[in-house]
C-alpha cells in the first residue's frame, strides 16, 4: 500500500432509487485486495441473480482498477462509475450497481447519468474518511504521570490504545507531528518516560461531504 494519505468510504452501504421505472440498487464495500473485490462482486451477483444488469467498478490504493458494463451499452455503466471514483479520489472501494429494467430505455446519456448518480448518492450516504498516516509511539512511565498524560492526549485529540497497567503504565499513541508531541510528553514526565517509536499506522479521519 502507498505511504500517501488516501480517501475511502466510512462504511459499507446499500442505496436504491427508481429512474424511469428502472430500479437501481447500489452496493458499496470497503476492500483492500482484488480477492476481496471479486468475492464481493460474486456475492452481490448471487443476491441479485435475477437482475437485468450487475455493473461493477473498483479502485484500490495499489493502483489496480477496473469496470464492467455487464451488458449495458459500452461505456454507459461501469466506466462512469469508475470515473466518479477516480474524479473524487476514492480508493479501496468496490461498487455494484444492480439494475432491474423497467421498460423505458434511457439512452446513452441517460444511462451514464443514472449509473454515475447512483454511485454518487451511495457514497454520500456512506460518508468519506481520509486515511492519514500517523507516527506511533509506545510510552512507558510511572503511575504518577498518568492523569496529566491522559489529559494532554484528550485535549490535543491524540488517539491512543487502551493503556496497559503493570509495574508502570504503557500506552501506544498515534500522532502526526512527532517532534512536538514527544517534547511535550518529556516535559510532562520531567524526562522520566521511555518513548519507543513503533510502526506507522493509517488512522481514519471523517471528512465533510464535499463530493460531486
Amino acid at each position: 500500500m502507498s505511504s500517501a494519505n488516501f480517501k475511502t468510504i466510512y462504511e459499507n452501504v446499500v442505496s436504491e432509487k427508481i429512474i424511469e421505472k428502472s430500479r437501481f440498487i447500489t452496493s458499496l464495500e470497503k476492500v483492500t485486495s482484488e480477492e476481496q473485490v471479486f468475492h464481493f462482486f460474486s456475492s452481490i451477483k448471487k443476491k441479485y441473480f435475477d437482475a437485468t444488469h450487475n455493473c461493477t467498478a473498483y479502485v484500490l490504493n495499489s493502483g489496480s482498477m477496473r469496470s464492467n458494463d455487464d451488458g449495458e451499452p459500452a461505456g454507459t455503466a461501469g466506466r462512469p462509475m469508475l470515473e466518479f471514483l477516480k474524479k473524487n479520489e476514492i480508493f479501496n472501494i468496490a461498487v455494484v450497481v444492480t439494475r432491474y429494467f423497467g421498460g423505458v430505455k434511457l439512452g446513452t446519456g441517460g444511462l451514464i447519468r443514472a449509473y454515475s448518480s447512483s454511485v454518487s448518492e451511495a457514497v454520500q450516504k456512506a460518508g468519506i474518511v481520509e486515511n492519514v498516516l500517523h507516527n506511533s509511539f509506545c510510552l512507558t512511565f510511572a503511575y504518577s504521570h498518568w492523569k496529566k498524560i491522559e489529559n494532554y492526549l484528550n485535549i490535543n485529540l491524540i488517539q491512543f490504545d487502551k493503556p496497559i497497567f503493570s509495574e508502570n503504565i504503557q500506552v501506544k499513541i498515534y500522532v502526526k507531528n512527532k517532534q512536538n508531541i514527544t517534547n511535550d510528553i518529556n516535559d510532562i514526565c520531567k524526562g522520566s518516560v521511555l518513548i519507543e517509536e513503533q510502526d506507522d499506522k493509517f488512522i481514519e479521519v471523517l471528512l465533510p461531504k464535499q463530493i460531486e
